[in-house]
Formats: C-alpha cells, structure tokens, sequence
C-alpha cells in the first residue's frame, strides 16, 4: 500500500487504530506512506519492482526445473517440489492457485535449501516471496487525488499497469480544516467558500 500524507495516513498508520491486519498465515500488507505530491508515482514505482522481481523468479524457477531434467531426480531438487513448481509455472497468473501452491513449496524449500544445497535452488528460495503476484494499492484522499497529485495519478491510469487506486473523497481538505477543495460540490458552504461554492466538482473521468 502506497499511502498519502493526510488524513488517510493519519488514521490508516496510527498504533491501535490500524485498518490493516495479519490473516491466519500471517500475512498481511506492507505499508508505507509517500509524500502529498507524488503517491501514484510512489505506488507505481512499488509495482514495477514487485513486476521485475517475479518476472526474476520465474526465469529461476525455469532454470532450476532445467537443472533438475539435465541432473536428473533428487540432485537439484525433490521430485515432490519440481512437480509442485511444474504445477507454479502452468498457473503463475493465477493468483488464487499460485496461493494454493505456495504453503507447501516454501515447506519444500525450506527443507532443501541450504548453504550446501545447488546454487539455483539458493536462488529460488530468496525469492520466494514473489510465489503469489502481490496486489498493490494507492490509497489517498481528494486533495491529493483531484489536485496536488492529479497528474500522477493520471500518468498512472494511463500506464495501464495492474495496480488498484482507492480515492477516500471528504470533497474537502480535512487533514487542514475542512477547507474548500476541487471535489466540493456546487453550492456547498466550507471555509473559503462562506457564501457556497461555485464551481463545479471537478470529474476525475
């Protein structure tokens, strides 16, 4: 998670008061805050490095199954984890079946891989958690989103890169008081508009 300043980083990064938590594996999301102005950069920046890293672990995966043909059964790896990694290769965009895959390949790992054991299975393991395509997520609020970092976030949609983007739109500044912003409605009395706003809400599209 790629977090705003603001109020969503406030709340989403303070002790006790933490949105996010471990499910019954353990895991859970890693979270970090960016400057006002740039956290789509910040969040797509996060995601091409967790794209470069799988696309890196895939190509070991592939030279390790190589390995273990040439070498034949039990040198490189187990037959047990070549199976399991055959069956990782065939679904590696699958995300729920990568999931189902990896508890018993990081077992398998674990068990094998060792300062002592082929240096492609070393290589394998330091990667391993790149087994499931993380989900990346921008988090920010409307100040961000409709003005400061509006052209981040644009250079980001038009990136086409996998990444899901969640606008906590206030339709004003709260971090500062509430104050008017681009996402205030018509009409709409705040401070710096006692008298109703009079410009349109600006349409993210």
């Amino acid at each position: 998670i790629a977090n705003s300043s603001g109020c969503s980083s406030v709340w989403g990064g303070s002790y006790g008061l933490s949105p996010f938590k471990k499910n019954r594996f353990g895991q859970g999301p890693a979270w970090a805050r960016s400057l006002f102005e740039d956290t789509a950069e910040y969040g797509l920046g996060m995601a091409l490095a967790s794209q470069q890293r799988r696309e890196r672990l895939i190509e070991d995966v592939k030279e390790l199954l190589q390995e273990a043909e040439d070498e034949g059964p039990g040198v490189v790896a187990s037959p047990a984890l070549t199976t399991l990694l055959s069956k990782w290769i065939s679904h590696v965009d699958d995300a729920e079946k990568c999931n189902t895959l990896q508890p018993e390949i990081k077992r398998l790992l674990a068990e094998e891989a060792n300062p002592d054991s082929a240096a492609q299975l070393q290589v394998v393991a330091r990667g391993q958690d790149m087994l499931v395509p993380p989900s990346h997520w921008i988090i920010g609020g409307d100040g961000w989103a409709y003005d400061i970092g509006f052209g981040g976030l644009d250079h980001v949609l038009a990136s086409g890169q996998n990444v899901n983007i969640l606008v906590l739109d206030t339709e004003g500044y709260s971090n500062t008081g509430a104050q008017i912003s681009k996402a205030t409605p018509t009409g709409a009395v705040m401070k710096m508009a006692a008298g109703g706003n009079s410009a349109k809400k600006k349409d993210l599209g």
